[in-house]
């Protein structure tokens, strides 16, 4: 679980690395601004709709184990539930602080420190959609279970 969470974290932080490069070369600021106005409510929503996913999922698994038995399979598979509702929940607590030190003053001086947030912050969004993804994914491997 623990090599699962670092695998997505060194992915997410080298496509916001790449990103905020994109950025630079483009000379473009859309990006971090729609991220400062947004993220902290972008990741709200994920967690609604991955905590709304969830349920349908969980409905369908008890109406499997209900029908089939074998309740012990489903036990990764809540833990891996668990597991992104923790990842979801850590990533609005990174962006919070993340966006309080990038507003700070002192920050400004501390050389590449806006790069390093940039990557952060963009590093957060994509960890977010990656688990959006793998809750998209574990929706269609139920509906595509056959017992």
């Amino acid at each position: 679980m623990i090599a699962h969470v670092v695998k997505t974290t060194l992915i997410a932080l080298g496509i916001g690395f790449l990103m905020e490069l994109s950025n630079s070369w483009l000379g473009s600021e859309f990006l971090h601004k729609f991220l400062t106005q947004n993220l902290v409510t972008i990741l709200i929503a994920l967690l609604a709709i991955n905590a709304t996913t969830m349920g349908i999922v969980l409905t369908k698994v008890r109406d499997m184990v209900d029908s089939k038995g074998g309740a012990n399979c489903f036990k990764s598979t809540r833990d891996q539930m668990l597991l992104s509702v923790k990842e979801q929940i850590a990533l609005i607590v990174v962006s919070v602080v993340v966006f309080s030190i990038k507003g700070s003053e002192h920050i400004k001086d501390i050389e590449n420190a806006e790069l390093l947030l940039n990557v952060l912050t963009i590093g957060v969004f994509t960890y977010s959609l990656l688990v959006l993804y793998d809750t998209a994914k574990s929706v269609l491997i139920i509906i595509d279970f056959e017992g």
